[in-house]
């Protein structure tokens, strides 16, 4: 819950500062530039890891394999995309971190490593129901 309200109500507020704050140093134009340009090389950037993992998707699922890698990068893609959209430099960097493969990669393991000790420790499980 706590996290919630840190990126509902802390973020917004620190992304208002850091822009006021490079507005004041660098003017309105140049930073208004930067933010629309983050956006469109993220944009960029994404499209193009995504087209990749969909090529990895479709090579994995014709050579019988798990698409593990793929489907992973694909998620987080996902995540990536809406910091890299939302207005300021903050969630851009989170956004830019995330394109990172070895990064991305190294955050996944460490997820997928908490969740598989969660369900060890039994404060996790999962139910399956048939519609």
């Amino acid at each position: 819950m706590i996290y919630l309200v840190l990126l509902l109500i802390a973020l917004p507020i620190a992304e208002i500062y850091v822009l006021l704050q490079a507005g004041g140093y660098f003017g309105a134009w140049p930073v208004i530039a930067a933010v629309v340009g983050t956006a469109l090389l993220g944009g960029v950037i994404i499209r193009w890891q995504g087209l990749q993992a969909l090529y990895q998707l479709r090579k994995h699922s014709t050579q019988g394999e798990v698409p593990v890698e793929p489907v992973i990068d694909g998620f987080f893609l996902l995540i990536a995309a809406p910091f890299l959209m939302t207005p300021g430099f903050i969630t851009d960097a989170f956004g830019f971190l995330l394109l990172v493969p070895p990064l991305r990669h190294a955050v996944a393991r460490a997820v997928l490593e908490r969740i598989r000790k969660s369900i060890a420790d039994g404060k996790t499980s999962f139910t399956f129901r048939q519609f």
